[in-house]
């Protein structure tokens, strides 16, 4: 099927899209993907489609009518070929849908393009007609306006930006890399491009080359950064416009960069088998996306020490507050990675006020899990760069089976050492931190109870701290200008007392109070103390008496171990590529 795509009223939001089909058949059965390829999530583009209709190449009307939420049946009649035209609705700046408005157009192909169910493997063209002076980036073969794809998979794998945006090109490894910038904010491009490639020329060696010809980065500003989305030779970017400055901010901004480009390698290429060939009009499950999402999040700030932007210290503190979240999420104790990874449809995309307790996020299980199996390698003198190049030359063709994983660690670290790994940690719910072999990099593992709900670990407490930690109340408070619980931690005095989440605290023994004063309350009546609340309960005012308690000790941070080898420090090195830290104090 060839497409054409125009936006000849963008301020509509409306992209107009032709695709053409030849030798139709009889009767053509033709789909929208219901998901897109590494957002698992049944999104239901179809929702945004109006106005189909069909014709054949004599411009003779040809019948064309719904047989379920996003599947067409075609009435060709043996036409030589039959063009389909209809409207998208897009208004939707996200990286997995599309966005049309009078400064840009954007689209990831799987929001966009029918297929013709059974021929998704034949070759695909597109055309894009621009706005007078608009320019069109797209990792896709060919331009400047005309592209060219293997097939419909290749096609909805590169997202097109259609706009004024600015581009800087640079060379890598041999290979072409191009950046597309959308947007206005603080980024000063020359030095943007020049870290990316930092990242590539990093990313790449570590995994023995560059696996595509070339390479787009497609970067929208927006108010705040919203993530990004991997494809085979591109990758769309969401950061916030002020996400280069101060250094920290720069920082987890080039982390986004690195996650979302490491996988290139890890789910691009080294995917998951129970995904191939992919099923768009439903889901397809696997327990793997603990390893492609988790080993990818810990590799994103690896990544930044390794190449030079972060020190050890930094980095460190970062797994300190990864450690922190998970020991803080209940739901961990209840949702095992693999589980998380298989229930994705439901559960990660779909968050609700329960989901901290009920469940975890297989991104952070994972890269907890990543860290933990990295030392343990490390222990036996391997590592886990080792394994994932044995998974990338092993199965990068054919996909990795379920037990891949498993399978590939036993030979490295024995049956008995894999077995007994992954059904703690993979297939159970017990804590990674209880695996994590730190001595043999020379740190050491803290605990600790939270100074504040603002308190994300990974260093000591700080000195002096007003009346130590306060009292334990156990609640999310959301962002908003109410001050309402987002979410009631499982066996929190507040869960006990009767807090609901969704209710807006107004007053606390009879006086208003903000978020900043509620806190101080905290800190005043400590562990044995109790909060008189007032609330608004679905419009009714009620009073909510919670006596506090002690907070749990479940900040975590990782430090250097006093007395720590020379041999050590060496390994320390040779993991993260920094010096070693000096000692911090708690």
């Amino acid at each position: 099927m060839d497409y054409r795509v125009s936006m000849d009223e963008p301020h509509r939001h409306l992209f107009d899209v032709e695709a053409r089909l030849e030798r139709p058949g009889d009767v053509a059965v033709l789909a929208l993907p219901v998901w897109t390829p590494g957002s698992y999530l049944v999104r239901e583009f179809a929702r945004n489609v109006e106005g189909v209709r069909a014709e054949d190449e004599r411009g003779r009307p040809l019948r064309i009518e719904r047989l379920d939420k996003q599947r067409f049946r075609l009435v060709a009649g043996g036409a030589a070929r039959a063009v389909i035209r209809y409207r998208v609705y897009a208004n939707d700046l996200t990286v997995r849908t599309s966005h049309l408005d009078g400064t840009h157009g954007y689209w990831n192909g799987a929001s966009l393009f029918l297929y013709a169910e059974g021929r998704e493997g034949e070759p695909c063209a597109l055309e894009v007609v621009a706005p007078e002076g608009w320019r069109v980036s797209t990792a896709l073969g060919g331009g400047p306006s005309r592209f060219t794809a293997p097939d419909y998979h290749a096609l909805v794998d590169a997202p097109v930006e259609v706009g004024r945006h600015r581009i800087a090109r640079f060379t890598a490894l041999g290979k072409e890399h191009e950046l597309a910038v959308w947007g206005e904010g603080t980024l000063d491009l020359e030095r943007f491009a020049a870290d990316v490639r930092r990242i590539v020329e990093h990313l790449g060696g570590l995994m023995g080359g560059l696996p595509y010809e070339r390479y787009l980065f497609l970067v929208h500003l927006s108010e705040k950064r919203k993530g990004g989305l991997e494809h085979g030779s591109s990758t769309t970017l969401h950061v916030a416009r002020t996400g280069f400055h101060p250094p920290d901010a720069y920082a987890e901004t080039l982390s986004l960069v690195a996650h979302e480009f490491f996988h290139a390698w890890n789910v691009k290429r080294l995917k998951p088998r129970a995904l191939l060939p992919y099923d768009y009009a439903r889901e397809q499950y696997t327990r793997l996306l603990w390893w492609f999402e988790g080993v990818t999040s810990y590799y994103d700030h690896l990544a930044l020490a390794r190449a030079g932007f972060i020190d050890g210290q930094k980095l460190l503190q970062h797994l300190g507050e990864e450690l922190t979240a998970l020991a803080r999420t209940p739901g961990a104790r209840k949702m095992s990675p693999e589980e998380a990874s298989f229930l994705a449809w439901v559960k990660l995309y779909r968050p609700d006020e329960n989901s901290v307790n009920s469940g975890v996020s297989y991104y952070l299980a994972g890269e907890c899990v990543a860290f933990a199996l990295d030392l343990l390698l490390r222990r036996a003198g391997r590592s886990l760069d080792e394994l994932l190049l044995r998974l990338y030359r092993r199965y990068g063709a054919e996909g990795v089976p379920e037990d891949g994983v498993e399978r590939e660690v036993a030979e490295l670290l024995g049956e008995d050492a894999a077995r007994a790994f992954f059904d703690a940690h993979v297939r159970g719910t017990v804590p990674p931190t209880e695996a994590l072999a730190l001595e043999h990099l020379g740190l050491a593992l803290h605990r600790r109870k939270a100074e504040g709900p603002e308190d994300k670990g990974g260093t000591p407490a700080r000195p002096g701290q007003k009346n130590g930690p306060g009292g334990w109340l156990g609640v999310d408070l959301g962002g908003n200008a109410k001050l309402t619980v987002s979410a009631v931690r499982a066996g929190s005095p507040a869960e006990r007392a009767g807090l609901y989440a969704e209710d807006e605290i107004i007053a606390e023994g009879g006086f208003k109070v903000d978020k900043a004063q509620l806190l101080e309350r905290l800190k005043e009546r400590g562990p044995s103390g109790e909060l008189r609340l007032h609330v608004f309960r679905r419009e009714a005012l009620l009073e909510v008496r919670v006596p506090l308690a002690e907070p749990p000790e479940d900040t975590l941070w990782l430090a250097p171990r006093e007395g720590a080898s020379e041999g050590e420090r060496e390994a320390f090195q040779r993991w993260c590529g920094a010096p070693w830290p000096a000692k911090r104090e708690g």
